[in-house]
């Protein structure tokens, strides 16, 4: 009897360790069951996508390390001040959130500077290299995909001036005092037509009436709002309609293209040892 339960003892205590193994190591950056289990459960995915989305930021990290891609604190601090400002939110109100998600202020901060390592290194290791469509690139591009683009209506010439500012209280307080100079307020006026700019840009400003300023707008680097002094309409149609459009979507595809291709050089090269799954 005593064997008998020395034996499920040590059973038991090799399950144990089992369960919270060494699964996978990924250039001698491991990837334990627990963590496997742990990522299915949380993102409801299978076995396979786990694993694969494991090794993918064990590798992503691997990347950031070698490139020496520095976060200040300040940085993160200026982050969170935005993402606060965006959602109307006090710091207080921000950390009684994120404990409902299971999440510190403190793990919120590295996960927070993680990404924006992740998105530094995006911009300048693999954004950097996509070159600039011609038009004649752009048209190719059009004619393929005619179907995902409306190419019928009117084009807006728009006459605006831009008040950009890394805070929202101060971008506020110059569109409540257009006239004064805000310190901390850059302004800059434009003319813009709507087949060159983001839609939802358009949509925003072509709603907004003359003499009036947008919403205030998070860019994720600061804060933009467009004072609207002028409005025409002249009737397109074709390519030159959608050009802008043809664009956003050509470069969002070859920037999933570049981060594709970049992933796959990273593991190709990798030594990945699978231990136990």
């Amino acid at each position: 009897m005593k064997k008998l339960l020395l034996l499920l003892f040590i059973a038991i205590g090799l399950q144990a360790q089992i369960i919270d193994a060494i699964a996978i190591d990924v250039d001698g950056e491991p990837i334990t069951t627990l963590e496997i289990q742990a990522v299915q459960e949380k993102l409801n995915m299978s076995k396979r996508a786990a694993i694969d989305a494991l090794i993918k930021d064990r590798l992503e990290k691997g990347a950031i390390d070698r490139a020496h891609i520095d976060i200040s604190p300040s940085e993160v601090d200026a982050k969170i001040e935005q993402i606060a400002g965006a959602r109307g939110l006090s710091k207080a109100q921000m950390v009684s959130a994120l404990e409902k998600k299971g999440l510190t202020w403190e793990s919120y901060r590295e996960q927070l500077a993680l990404e924006m390592k992740k998105e530094q290194f995006f911009k300048r290791h693999i954004a950097s290299l996509i070159s600039q469509p011609s038009d004649d690139e752009l048209k190719i591009y059009y004619e393929t995909n005619r179907d995902k683009f409306s190419t019928t209506g009117s084009v807006s010439q728009m006459s605006l001036i831009v008040y950009a500012s890394n805070s929202s209280k101060k971008l506020q307080e110059a569109m409540q005092n257009p006239m004064k100079r805000v310190d901390g307020v850059h302004q800059k006026s434009i003319l813009a037509s709507s087949n060159e700019m983001n839609p939802k840009l358009f949509s925003l400003i072509n709603s907004t009436p003359e003499g009036s300023f947008t919403q205030p707008i998070n860019t994720g680097r600061g804060f933009v709002a467009y004072y609207v002094k002028s409005k025409s309409s002249q009737a397109k149609s074709g390519f030159e309609m959608v050009k802008n459009s043809v664009m956003m979507q050509w470069m969002q595809e070859e920037r999933v293209k570049a981060g594709r291709n970049f992933y796959n050089k990273l593991k190709n090269k990798a030594n990945i040892r699978v231990i136990r799954l």
